[in-house]
């Protein structure tokens, strides 16, 4: 992009005015001292944990190329995902990862513009990765009950399957993310349902359900998001999805409190403490941070939490039920140390020094899955020289993206 006088004028009239939505936005936040000390009385500080055994945490996450190419009027995608497991077995020697690695999820797909036949290889997509059929993911689901929650309406596992958002093939950011997700899902569902048994798996994401309050509509990924719910309640494994934005206006006066409590001075980032967002009808308070925001999401509990210094203030969202059946305890106080329990766990992943301070399980399924463009360029390759092989036509595979520059 090239910039001009006038144009970087106009810019930074356009960086003002958004300067001061934004000043305007945040002081919408204010925390009054009823709510601030509910605050300081719900913060829990956890260990700096150095030492564990019999422990095994796992992560999950994906990428892919979206798309690889297109031909003619059609697009081929590539959805990848990996887990990882890591197990601490004896207090000396630290994370260890557990053999055999998970197999990942690699997945090619060709979608056509086509009202007919593109709808088909969406399904048949969904399908392979989820290795099962879309009926049987929503059948198997709690999503149904949540959505009634919701709606207040019944649907049918067929009306799902029917109202599920199926993108046009050229809409490709639409159908990035929900071949990705798709792909993330079905990766923690393999470890949920594999031989490692882990005590936790951790997400890059949120529990957020985005369609569940619209009527028939909903996203295939969501259903098989809940499905991960709730056969890991079932193998009582932690499924926790860690999501690197909490996405509230502002937190400031929350970290401010935290450190008051930890006794540092002005200036200084408190470590090692949660704070449960509150509902408020279990823990009759409320957090106006999250006025107008769907946190927790339905069907999910969510914390804030800060394990070091160095990264930010992350959100935790765990399956509300897991949470009512593991979690809480019949006093506050169990319910405190089942809560600082979990986070000491965690707490132990993030020491790796490649990514202090956050779960390196994690960290670890994000490169086995991300794709370089080395990698890229040789999976188009592969791809164009199959199609070549059954007597296609070289000169009808497009890059759009690198053909027009974009890449």
């Amino acid at each position: 992009m090239q910039f001009d006088l006038h144009l970087r004028s106009t810019v930074r009239e356009q960086f003002q005015s958004v300067a001061q939505e934004m000043r305007d936005w945040q002081t919408q936040a204010q925390i009054g001292d009823e709510e601030a000390e509910f605050i300081r009385q719900n913060i829990l500080f956890f260990n700096h944990t150095t030492s564990r055994q019999d422990l095994r945490v796992a992560g999950v996450d994906g990428s892919g190329d979206f798309p690889m190419l297109s031909y003619s009027d059609s697009f081929i995608y590539l959805s990848v995902a990996q887990g990882t497991v890591y197990e601490a077995t004896t207090p000396q020697i630290g994370l260890r990862e557990v053999s055999p690695v998970p197999e990942p999820v690699l997945e090619c797909h060709w979608i056509p513009e086509d009202d007919v036949r593109g709808v088909e290889a969406i399904n048949r997509a969904f399908e392979q990765l989820a290795k099962t059929s879309i009926l049987e993911i929503i059948k198997r689901s709690d999503y149904q009950q949540i959505k009634y929650q919701a709606t207040r309406k019944k649907y049918s596992a067929e009306e799902l399957v029917a109202g599920l958002i199926r993108p046009h093939a050229s809409d490709t950011s639409n159908l990035a993310i929900q071949l990705r997700s798709t792909a993330e899902m079905a990766a923690a569902l393999q470890l949920i349902e594999g031989t490692h048994r882990p005590n936790y798996i951790l997400t890059d994401t949120t529990f957020s359900l985005p369609f569940v309050s619209s009527k028939a509509n909903s996203l295939f990924h969501e259903h098989l998001k809940r499905l991960c719910c709730v056969e890991a309640r079932k193998q009582e494994t932690g499924f926790f999805a860690l999501s690197k934005s909490h996405g509230l206006a502002t937190t400031e006066l929350v970290e401010k409190l935290a450190c008051e409590l930890q006794g540092l001075a002005a200036g200084q980032t408190a470590e090692h403490w949660c704070l449960r967002i509150p509902n408020a009808r279990r823990d009759e308070w409320s957090l106006s941070l999250v006025k107008g925001r769907n946190v927790p999401p339905l069907g999910a509990v969510s914390y804030l939490v800060r394990f070091h210094r160095t990264t930010p203030l992350m959100r935790l969202d765990m399956d509300a039920e897991y949470w009512q059946k593991f979690v809480a305890g019949e006093t506050k106080e169990e319910t405190r140390s089942r809560e600082q329990q979990i986070f000491e766990d965690l707490d132990y992943t993030c020491h790796d020094q490649r990514v202090y301070g956050y779960p390196y399980p994690i960290k670890a399924a994000h490169d086995r899955a991300s794709l370089t463009n080395a990698e890229r360029v040789a999976l188009r390759k592969q791809l164009i020289s199959a199609a070549v092989a059954e007597g296609m036509s070289p000169a009808l595979f497009r890059d759009p993206s690198t053909a027009t520059g974009h890449r």
